[in-house]
């Protein structure tokens, strides 16, 4: 465009300065006919003429290249909101999956607390429960050790109200001979008590 403008000046300033010339060595009036008028013109006003065409031209050329140049900024400004909006378009989207991550994140931290809060709960009832059995276990534990001391001290009572019988001394719970009056008692803790009275002699 620019070099096309100084082709057109340095043309307009070559035509002038032949006209010019022309003209500065006419005499007499030229006839000029165009579109259906008619008129006899001097050369100097031909030149002037000639002249007032090409600053015409020029501010047309002017005015078409400012419009090709608003049009071309107007295009380059279309283009760069397009890019704008393009890097708009992709960093919301970048946006909206960051924080679609960070939201499933979130179900997952909340999904793990809330197994956390679960398995925690069912670890102390089961530590409750295993203490409560403990706890029976060791009841149980006095209650029969309360059993058998009451047993061992009512087998000891037996023994001393009742004599070994002759099935004592088989079964080695007594030692001695009962007919003669010396079977007594083997102090091994596994003799008891007797059913039936009649066995003794």
């Amino acid at each position: 465009m620019v070099l096309s403008g100084l082709i057109l000046m340095a043309l307009g300033i070559v035509v002038g300065a032949v006209a010019a010339v022309g003209a500065y060595g006419a005499t007499g009036p030229v006839h000029v006919e165009a579109f259906g008028l008619q008129r006899d013109a001097s050369a100097l006003e031909l030149v002037i003429g000639g002249g007032i065409a090409v600053l015409l031209f020029c501010l047309g050329w002017a005015a078409l290249t400012s419009r090709v140049r608003h049009r071309t900024r107007l295009r380059r400004e279309q283009r760069e909101e397009e890019r704008l909006a393009d890097v708009e378009r992709a960093s919301a989207a970048e946006r909206t999956e960051h924080e679609r991550r960070m939201e499933e994140a979130g179900l997952r931290d909340e999904d793990l607390r809330r197994r956390e809060s679960e398995l925690a709960a069912r670890d102390k009832e089961a530590d409750d429960r295993l203490g409560a059995r403990q706890d029976e276990l060791a009841a149980r534990q006095e209650q029969l050790e309360a059993r058998e001391g009451e047993l061992a001290r009512r087998e000891a009572q037996w023994r001393q109200q009742v004599g070994p019988s002759v099935a004592d001394v088989v079964t080695g719970r007594a030692k001695g001979a009962v007919s003669e009056g010396t079977a007594e008692w083997v102090d091994d803790g596994t003799a008891g008590p007797d059913p039936d009275p009649d066995a003794h002699h």
